[in-house]
């Protein structure tokens, strides 16, 4: 019982300091830069895919779709309801999912060195 206790102290413990160390991250510089970055782009790519592709493709009612668009493609999620017909809205989609891979895996390595710096600090 008393191993136990101890298990599920250590657990809180652990969980208080990773919700610590992942508001500190979401308030430093780099995160909020990326995610600033990001965001611009991936509302700079649906503003046009919006205009290459509204006048032609029946699937886009207007430029909440477009937007809608971006972050399924940024994300690699790829819904497929809202997909480019025109060779302009098809190169976008190409350099999106690029972009969008790897601002995720930005993210992605920010995440991790956040834990690991914090989980060898503590080791100290």
């Amino acid at each position: 019982m008393n191993k136990n206790i101890h298990t599920t102290k250590h657990i809180i413990i652990g969980f208080k300091l990773f919700v610590s160390e992942m508001a500190f991250l979401v308030r430093s510089p780099v995160f909020l830069l990326l995610t600033i970055l990001g965001n611009a782009v991936i509302g700079f790519f649906s503003l046009l895919f919006f205009f290459f592709e509204s006048p032609e493709n029946p699937k886009l009612h207007g430029l909440m779709d477009a937007i809608w668009w971006g972050f399924s493609t940024a994300t690699t999620t790829g819904y497929g309801d809202i997909t480019p017909i025109t060779f302009k809205g098809k190169v976008l989609g190409i350099l999106l999912m690029l972009t969008g891979t790897a601002l995720f895996s930005m993210f992605t390595a920010l995440f991790a060195e956040t834990i690991l710096t914090s989980t060898r600090q503590n080791r100290s």
